[in-house]
């Protein structure tokens, strides 16, 4: 959340097949939401300029994406599929709600344009909608620190995740 024109929903498909080979034994829903129902309309599409895809290798080029007549790179339909967009409102509790229980949730940099009672309001939307035991990942230039106590932090090598704990453990 903010999904944009998808390229972080789709990379996180393209991490777990490169990376998990048991994925297909486990049940995973991607959902990817924004505000603005044209850019998921773009994203849907999943087509991206040369530009957008220089950094993968060759190999996940030609194994997920498909060259267009104009020089630009669409992703399989079986890439396409596996991501749910829907339109949101972070600041609309009931649309959060209709998102359904998370594991992990990624928004990275957009509470940084946001005050801060909209900033408090979406993390509490985040903190009801996870799992307990699930992460919520920022932008780099975000912190919970200034936002909300609720969430407890958890380290992994090259980021950092706000978790809800289990309930009785702090």
């Amino acid at each position: 959340m903010p999904c944009s024109s998808g390229e972080e929903p789709y990379s996180i498909v393209l991490f777990l097949l490169e990376h998990w080979p048991k994925l297909e034994q486990v049940d995973i829903e991607i959902i990817a939401s924004d505000i603005d129902t044209g850019i998921l309309q773009k994203a849907a599409q999943g087509i991206f300029s040369a530009r957008s895809v220089k950094n993968l290798p060759n190999s996940s080029l030609n194994k997920y994406f498909s060259l267009r007549a104009d020089g630009s790179y669409q992703l399989i339909d079986d890439i396409r599929q596996s991501v749910r967009f829907t339109q949101t409102n972070l600041n609309n509790r009931a649309e959060v709600q209709k998102l359904g229980a998370m594991d992990v949730i990624f928004c990275r940099n957009l509470l940084i344009y946001f005050d801060d009672i909209s900033r408090r309001n979406a993390v509490e939307s985040f903190y009801e909608q996870l799992n307990p035991g699930g992460v919520l990942f920022l932008g780099h230039s975000e912190s919970m620190s200034r936002i909300s106590s609720i969430f407890h932090v958890k380290r992994f090598r090259k980021s950092t995740g706000y978790y809800k704990p289990h309930k009785g453990k702090k």
